[in-house]
């Protein structure tokens, strides 16, 4: 099943933002981002999977997202290359570029995620579980544990750390 043009723009104007920050937030590249992005946009424009909910569609992106973050960190050819970004000194920024953005894509994967899509996509506990895997406790044991590091690395609540909410 092949969408038309109009399908593929809407999907790219609904989407390609939502996934390039999500990317970027994984992989810290803007490049890296783009791909991502661009893969996971076809990936959906090829698929002939049927969607209950718009909400259903864009769990299911930012799912595919996060597996081709995965999967471009499993590669060979990632694990054998020099950056190019270094070997040119060139750096990149994202206008959402911030020390509580490094910090968070500092944490381990599972905690960065789960606060990368609490508090910046601001999905439910219960909605990252879905997507992640995982039943809602355990995001709310990662959110926990992710916020406790992150005051660390923030230097405390005066900073700007993550406020507490209900999970």
């Amino acid at each position: 099943m092949e969408l038309s043009n109009e399908q593929a723009e809407h999907l790219v104007e609904q989407y390609a933002d939502l996934l390039l920050r999500v990317a970027y937030a994984w992989t810290g590249s803007v490049p890296d981002a783009q791909d991502v992005c661009q893969t996971v946009l076809i990936r959906r424009l090829t698929t002939q999977k049927i969607f209950e909910s718009p909400e259903h569609e864009r769990a299911w992106l930012v799912r595919a997202a996060i597996n081709q973050c995965k999967n471009l960190y499993k590669s060979p050819w990632r694990r054998r290359r020099a950056e190019w970004d270094e070997a040119l000194a060139v750096e990149v920024h994202m206008p959402e570029e911030s020390d509580i953005l490094d910090a968070v894509r500092s944490l381990p994967p599972k905690q960065s995620t789960a606060i990368y899509l609490r508090y910046y996509e601001e999905y439910s506990v219960g909605e990252i579980g879905g997507i992640m895997g995982v039943k809602p406790a355990l995001v709310s044991t990662w959110l926990a544990r992710g916020r406790e590091k992150l005051k660390m690395k923030l230097g405390g609540e005066q900073n700007g750390t993550l406020p507490q909410t209900a999970e």
